[in-house]
Parts: structure tokens; C-alpha cells; sequence
């Protein structure tokens, strides 16, 4: 008899639209299976975009970066994709918190964005929308109002 193997728990991603900018807030690890769905999810908040696809894109990783080899794969793929689609952003903002888990795979990650658009990163909240404010700005776009936050 064959007893299933115990899989490892994985984290979570959630993508909505504020106005003109894209916001992914995600939490590790990540795997493949992960990203596929973080996919789907981009591309329904892709239609909630503004008609002309001008945006910026913020995107907050929670508590852990863990990712496997086939998830960065994956993401690359999904990147690649959205950018042949025309789903690409003015530039991209990480938001990231000093000293999390898996730190270490945040130049991996910001490369893959780094391709299409400029990225940059930021600790808190607070700058991390300044600086997407700043994006729209220089882009002839109007500045938005932050979300509330829980």
C-alpha cells in the first residue's frame, strides 16, 4: 500500500487593480503549481486595467521569498508572456521587507520584471507607493491615492 507523500504547504498571491496601478501582495514559498495560478490571476486583474494598459505595478512579497527552481521558471514564462500580450507595466515596484526568508532570490525576481520595464524596491509600504507615484508622474499619468491598508 502506498501512502501519499506529505507535500509542502505553499504560499499564496493575491492580485487586484487600485486606479492605475496593479497590486500583487504574495507570500512563500512559491512552486510551480503557484505561479501558474498567479498567472490566471494577473491576467483577470489585466482586464480591470485602464483602457489604455498605461500602469504601474507594485508588487509586496510577505514573510518569505522561498521559491523553487521551477517556480522562477514559471514566473519567468508568465512575464514573458504578458509582455508579448502587451500586459506590461511603466515600471515595477517591490515592495520587501529587510531580512525575510529567502531574500536572496529578490535580484533573481527583479531581473525577470528588469527585462521589460524599470524595477525598483522599497522596505515600506509608504515609500513603495511614493515611488509608483513618482512612475505615473514622469509617465504624464495622474498620481493615486494608497489603498487603506488592514
Amino acid at each position: 500500500m502506498r501512502h501519499p507523500t506529505a507535500r509542502a504547504s505553499f504560499g499564496r498571491v493575491s492580485v487586484g487593480v487600485h486606479g492605475r496601478v496593479m497590486m500583487s501582495v504574495a507570500e512563500g514559498p512559491f512552486d510551480a503549481e503557484l505561479m501558474t495560478a498567479t498567472k490566471r490571476a494577473i491576467a483577470l486583474a489585466g482586464k480591470r486595467l485602464p483602457v489604455d494598459r498605461r500602469f504601474a505595478d507594485l508588487l509586496e512579497i510577505r514573510a518569505n521569498l522561498k521559491m523553487e527552481a521551477d517556480a522562477l521558471a514559471a514566473l519567468r514564462a508568465s512575464i514573458d508572456s504578458f509582455t508579448r500580450h502587451g500586459i506590461v507595466a511603466i515600471s515595477t515596484v517591490f515592495l520587501v521587507p529587510r531580512g525575510i526568508a529567502g531574500i536572496e532570490r529578490l535580484p533573481a525576481l527583479m531581473d525577470i520584471w528588469r527585462r521589460s520595464r524599470p524595477v525598483r524596491r522599497a522596505d515600506t509600504f509608504e515609500s513603495a507607493w511614493a515611488l509608483v507615484n513618482a512612475d505615473l508622474i514622469a509617465a504624464g499619468l495622474p498620481a493615486q491615492e494608497p489603498p487603506a491598508r488592514p
